[in-house]
């Protein structure tokens, strides 16, 4: 994979996983007291994750292109050790939390 492919796949990763953080943080208005807290402590989970994961991309981003094939493998492999952990911190939101990213019609009333 080439440098640019890579950053390419770590912003298009970055971004949907930024969107699904302000999109959490935009239930946490509307929700209800115990809800809320719920979703702070995800967002408090997950904004670390998140900044673990933008810094692997400016690192990618720093390598000069005649030093890529060099370090090439190394970054890759830190760029997925970064996005594993804050998928895996996705996956492991409570179900009350992933509710809110269900369809309207399969969210608990």
């Amino acid at each position: 994979m080439t440098k640019d492919e890579l950053l390419a796949k770590v912003h298009t990763s970055i971004d949907a996983q930024q969107a699904k953080l302000e999109e959490l943080r935009q239930k946490a208005v509307t929700e209800s007291h115990e809800a809320l807290a719920d979703i702070q402590a995800a967002i408090a989970s997950l904004e670390p994750k998140l900044e673990e994961t933008k810094a692997k991309a400016a690192e990618i981003t720093e390598i000069a292109d005649d030093k890529w094939e060099e370090v090439q493998e190394s970054l890759e492999a830190g760029w997925h050790e970064a996005a594993a952990k804050l998928e895996e911190g996705w996956n492991s939101l409570t179900s009350s939390i992933k509710a809110f990213f269900a369809p309207d019609e399969n969210k608990p009333s």
